[in-house]
């Protein structure tokens, strides 16, 4: 393996490269910015993702069934990949992260009975600190380029309590480790995190319920909304979901491409976080689902922190 098929994620300490599906198995070639380097004339129809932390670590790989809502973790998703690096143990995807396309609009799957396009690599340290990051593919131009990219997804320390585990998280702008209906809770019951999990030494919990599920900011008046997560890896160019004014029922959605004035963050990203308040001009009809909106003219007004 060339050192420009190999990226880097110093933290948590995690290699990356990928296969094109279909091909010979020949990795594809990596710029400084994690940009893949296509080969002339191909037009990728998906990716082996390869991800590898270090032997005898306390970091380990799993892969969550995003492809339905509050799906586990599933332990045949990924195969093990022999003589990867030395002092790394390496896996790689089964199936592939298809490519779809849709008219001019071009993504890697990432949810509704599609698989995953990222890997998620939990870090549980002796102390109890808890580290979530992802790492997978995608292109946010419609397949003119593709990234390898990688990202803290929840960072917090777990303890102890009469129930059972409780996670906190470091910063109120992570939120609830369970995540909602991702439900990443289901990872505690993961054969990796059990082991590490018996020699961690967790303190007890003594808190309040205010510190394991942070409440967000209320949204200020009309025009204005409040967001509840966002990914890199969802939709087309990134996108979450999103807090109104006057709750209709109705579901709300910021994405990457409606993101206005904004500074990318320093992997390159431009991105808003959990409960980041921003403006909006108006909403639109999104999506499949009924009574479901996306926010035009979306601009940062006030950062969670």
């Amino acid at each position: 393996m060339k050192a420009n098929q190999l990226r880097e994620f110093r933290n948590p300490g995690v290699l990356a490269c990928v296969i094109l599906a279909g091909s010979k198995g020949d990795y594809l070639e990596i710029d400084k910015r994690g940009m893949l380097v296509m080969p002339p004339d191909v037009e990728p129809k998906g990716f082996h993702l390869v991800v590898a932390v270090q032997k005898d670590g306390r970091t380990f790989v799993a892969q969550k069934n995003v492809g339905t809502e509050g799906g586990g973790y599933e332990s045949h998703a990924l195969s093990e990949l022999e003589g990867f690096a030395k002092g790394f143990q390496a896996k790689v995807m089964r199936d592939p992260i298809d490519v779809i396309t849709a008219g001019e609009d071009v993504w890697t799957g990432w949810h509704k009975n599609q698989a995953s396009n990222r890997i998620d690599l939990y870090r549980l340290a002796n102390d109890g600190q808890l580290v979530l990051y992802q790492v997978g593919i995608f292109t946010h131009d419609k397949g003119r380029s593709w990234k390898l990219h990688g990202e803290s997804r929840w960072c917090g320390r777990l303890y102890r309590s009469s129930s059972g585990l409780v996670a906190v998280p470091e910063h109120h702008r992570w939120g609830a480790f369970e995540g909602g209906t991702s439900r990443r809770t289901q990872i505690f019951d993961h054969p990796e995190f059990v082991t590490l999990l018996k020699s961690a030494r967790l303190e007890a919990w003594t808190g309040s319920a205010v510190e394991v599920d942070p409440p967000l900011p209320e949204v200020p008046g009309p025009g204005y909304a409040v967001v509840q997560w966002y990914i890199m890896f969802a939709g087309q160019s990134g996108q979450g979901p999103v807090n109104l004014y006057n709750p209709d029922g109705s579901k709300n959605w910021v994405h990457g491409i409606d993101i206005e004035g904004v500074k990318p963050d320093p992997d390159g990203e431009v991105r808003v976080w959990r409960g980041d308040t921003v403006s909006f001009t108006k909403r639109v009809p999104f999506g499949s689902k009924p009574n479901s909106f996306k926010l035009l003219n979306v601009r940062l007004v006030k950062r969670s922190w």
